[in-house]
């Protein structure tokens, strides 16, 4: 079984905390509070990283920068929580309009990279929408950038053998800058989110 994550129990409480004030500094914008998550009113960076994407290829902090990026942290072993959310966002981005949705990448980013090798996420977040980018790489390096985008993850080890990972639900909204901008919560629902997704564009 993979290392436990530095970043977990505690982290946990502190993403909770961090939320929770979070939600007293919100940006202003044109529709308010997003109906399913918070806008920062002063976003935070996210340090330099090197993973990789599902076709092998260098992915780094210039891959989060040009245009709007959504971030769901999961792994392919995941029973319910990850296969639903990531129904949801294809769902979500068929609704938007082609230029709202242009604006728009969304990321797959693995917690469990032992198991999740990019043939295995390319297969997995294909399945889903060839537009969604999958990214594993070096535990180090995924430790660093969940601490950064504030995911807290877990390994639990299974009564039958092996291990399921325990993680974050929520989706992290990164600005064009490469910055953390915003969070969305669960329950995910596509009318709400994909509205969320205007809105925050709106409020950029």
């Amino acid at each position: 079984m993979p290392r436990p994550s530095i970043f977990t129990l505690g982290a946990v409480s502190a993403l909770l905390i961090g939320i929770a004030v979070a939600l007293f500094t919100l940006r202003p914008s044109p529709a308010g509070q997003l109906e399913g998550g918070i806008l920062l009113q002063q976003p935070r960076p996210i340090s330099a990283f090197s993973l990789v994407d599902a076709s092998g290829e260098a992915f780094t902090e210039t891959a989060l920068t040009g245009r709007w990026t959504a971030i769901f942290p999961g792994f392919t072993n995941c029973p319910d929580i990850c296969p639903t959310t990531l129904g949801v966002l294809r769902d979500v981005m068929q609704k938007l309009e082609t230029p709202t949705r242009e604006q728009w990448q969304i990321v797959f980013l693995t917690v469990d990279p032992a198991r999740d090798t990019p043939q295995a996420l390319s297969q997995y977040v294909g399945y889903f929408s060839d537009a969604f980018i999958g990214v594993t790489g070096d535990m180090d390096e995924i430790d660093g950038l969940t601490k950064d985008l504030s995911i807290a993850y877990r390994y639990t080890p299974q009564e039958t053998g092996g291990y399921t990972v325990d993680h974050t639900a929520a989706i992290v909204l990164v600005n064009p800058q490469g910055q953390v901008a915003g969070y969305l919560q669960p329950p995910y629902q596509p009318e709400r989110m994909a509205a969320d997704l205007r809105t925050t564009l709106d409020a950029s």
